[in-house]
């Protein structure tokens, strides 16, 4: 069940618009890389994470979930992203078959990523912001004359 709403999520057209919508707000800006290619990342390595601390497919999942989802809201704005994306990932959840226990898991791991806001809540959240930190790969910077 998991895998399937994973998959879900990842090939979702709101999801998918929102996280290219908001890449294009931020590089205006001048931030990094924040695509699709940012947020596949982070779930992978959320799901990696938990993983290797032996912690259960359904935790394992909820964080990839909410790892691809964790910067929907820059499509709102930069300031307050976290709150933001957990609000805009919570509507569109409730379409998927997640129980709303799972739902509240992921819509709390993506609303207190931002650690300037919030901070690890449970494992969910804490594979996410520990997976978000590291993401330095050199073609995630964007040129000026891109930005």
């Amino acid at each position: 069940m998991y895998e399937k709403i994973y998959e879900e999520i990842k090939h979702h057209p709101e999801v998918l618009g929102l996280i290219k919508k908001g890449n294009e707000n931020l590089r205006v800006l001048g931030y990094t890389d924040h695509s699709v290619a940012h947020t596949g990342l982070v779930a992978h390595r959320a799901g990696e994470i938990l993983s290797a601390l032996h912690y259960s497919r359904r935790e394992i999942f909820l964080a990839k979930t909410a790892g691809f989802m964790h910067d929907i809201g820059n499509c709102i704005n930069r300031k307050c992203h976290a709150e933001y994306g957990g609000l805009l990932a919570n509507d569109i959840l409730k379409e998927t078959s997640l129980s709303v226990e799972d739902r509240l898991t992921v819509v709390s791991a993506i609303s207190h990523h931002d650690e300037t806001t919030g901070g690890a809540k449970d494992i969910v959240s804490a594979a996410l912001i520990i997976a978000d930190k590291p993401d330095v790969r050199r073609s995630r910077v964007c040129d000026e004359e891109e930005a």
